[in-house]
């Protein structure tokens, strides 16, 4: 049998060694992952003025409650 534990905290993988040491299991074998996936973080377009972002709504108001009742309309 076979049993996969992910864990990210280095701690909680001591724990869970003693655990396993005081129940006397004898074949565990420990694999770190060789490559983390990491999120790919493009920079912004800076030439872009937010200025422009101001005011989108003003000539049609938006509340939160609209949007919850359009957001739960949806079929």
């Amino acid at each position: 049998m076979r049993v996969t534990l992910e864990i990210s905290d280095f701690d909680e993988m001591k724990k869970l060694l003693s655990l396993f040491q005081t129940m006397k299991l004898e074949s565990i074998k420990i694999i770190s992952p060789k490559n983390e996936a990491k999120p790919n973080i493009l920079k912004g377009n800076k030439t872009i003025n937010p200025k422009d972002l101001f005011g989108i709504w003003k000539d049609a108001p938006k509340n939160i409650e609209d949007i919850r009742t359009k957001a739960w309309d949806r079929k």
